[in-house]
């Protein structure tokens, strides 16, 4: 049976879903009015897997109105594994069946799962793919089944998008950490920049810092001026002020390669730091203290997980941290398939929440030294066309969502 035969069949059912969701909802919110994504365990007991390995077993909650695949682009780092418990915990919700796929940041990994995926026939399936090399060869994929497609963070030919501003949130942090550089006595003359990028996530993913780049050089005197689109993935150092390195978004590979060049850079330099996730940033702040080098250098989070809100709280040279909301990116995600199922067109992109969080504003959203946020920020002109979703509207956390 076609999706079209079943869009009447599928709504009045959704209907009913929601209205139970509802009732749920009101039993959460009589124990405290943040939001708390937890985990859900995926039935039968497998994990999401290893490179190479099979895909983790499918939920079974719900009757499965709808039935959809995420294949998630690591299953480990907490930043992955909570944008995954907050899927998982909504399609438990709202009863959506979930099959979910780990892409373990491998693009042969990713291509074997995409044609797994294929095999299951979803009606429809969410593709975070890490590794832009393969993207193509996953949209055909997909586009040749016909099943309908959302692509995560990175692009893929044929499947409508869910991303976050690169450019923007880049573009703010840098001017925020510039602010305080500045404040600090630092000028372009004493200062590099340290990228530490993930070359095989493509150019939009790191927008984040080459953006951050920008601003801070527009911001501060004396710093080469580098537009953003001139810094490319196989750079190392341009001019006097820009260090470049790979830290592929993951902890460990952020703090070796930041351990390593380091000793590149004069001791009587200031340091700033941008990366594209606060695990790649806790791995890059490691080998900055490891060095003995964190009171001169200043780093921005990007994510807002628990750690770079803790980092952001305390540690007094953590001094941004770009709010991307990731562990609700499944709910945005959930309602953008539900709205496409019954025939909406998304835009070319359909935004992410996000914010730049600084120490002054953080309590905004996180109040009390909460770990997740009391509201999300309202749907803005790329993502407004999901205002009338009911599955956003019963979980009732987004700004204006009800108004």
């Amino acid at each position: 049976m076609t999706i079209e035969n079943r869009g009447s069949q599928r709504r009045r059912r959704l209907t009913a879903l929601i209205t139970l969701m509802v009732v749920a909802m009101l039993a959460v919110a009589c124990g405290g009015s943040a939001i708390e994504p937890t985990a859900t365990t995926v039935a039968g007991g497998g994990d999401a897997g290893g490179a190479g390995s099979t895909p983790a077993a499918s939920t079974e909650s719900g009757d499965g109105e709808y039935f959809f695949t995420f294949a998630n682009a690591t299953a480990s780092g907490p930043l992955f594994v909570g944008l995954q418990e907050g899927l998982m915990k909504t399609a438990e919700e709202a009863g959506i069946r979930i099959k979910l796929y780990n892409n373990d940041f491998d693009g042969e990994t990713a291509l074997r799962n995409a044609q797994l995926m294929v095999q299951d026939k979803p009606d429809l399936i969410i593709m975070y793919n890490a590794v832009e090399g393969v993207s193509a060869s996953i949209g055909k994929l997909f586009n040749d089944a016909g099943i309908p497609c959302i692509a995560v963070n990175v692009p893929i030919p044929g499947c409508p998008w869910f991303n976050l501003s690169n450019k923007e949130i880049g573009y703010e942090t840098g001017k925020v950490v510039a602010e305080e550089a500045k404040a600090r006595g630092w000028t372009g003359e004493n200062t590099t920049v340290i990228l530490v990028q993930n070359a095989s996530a493509g150019e939009e993913v790191n927008h984040s810092v080459m953006y951050f780049y920008q601003a801070v050089a527009e911001s501060m005197e004396g710093m080469d001026l580098i537009n953003a689109e001139e810094i490319t993935r196989d750079k190392t150092t341009m001019g006097n002020n820009l260090v470049q390195v790979d830290g592929q978004s993951a902890l460990e590979p952020s703090y070796l390669a930041v351990k390593n060049v380091l000793p590149t850079i004069p001791q009587d330099r200031k340091i700033l730091v941008m990366t594209p996730n606060d695990d790649s940033a806790m791995g890059a702040w490691r080998a900055i203290e490891e060095a003995n080098r964190a009171d001169d250098a200043l780093i921005a989070g990007l994510g807002g997980g628990e750690e770079g809100l803790k980092q952001l709280r305390e540690n007094p040279n953590w001094v941004a941290e770009g709010d991307i909301f990731f562990p609700f990116w499944g709910q945005y995600l959930l309602a953008m398939a539900i709205e496409m199922l019954n025939g909406d067109t998304p835009p070319e992109r359909t935004a992410a929440p996000q914010v730049v969080l600084t120490k002054e504003t953080v309590d905004q959203y996180y109040p009390d030294g909460a770990t997740v946020p009391s509201i999300l920020p309202p749907l803005g002109p790329e993502n407004e066309y999901l205002k009338d979703s009911q599955l956003l509207k019963s979980l009732d956390n987004i700004e204006g969502i009800n108004d």
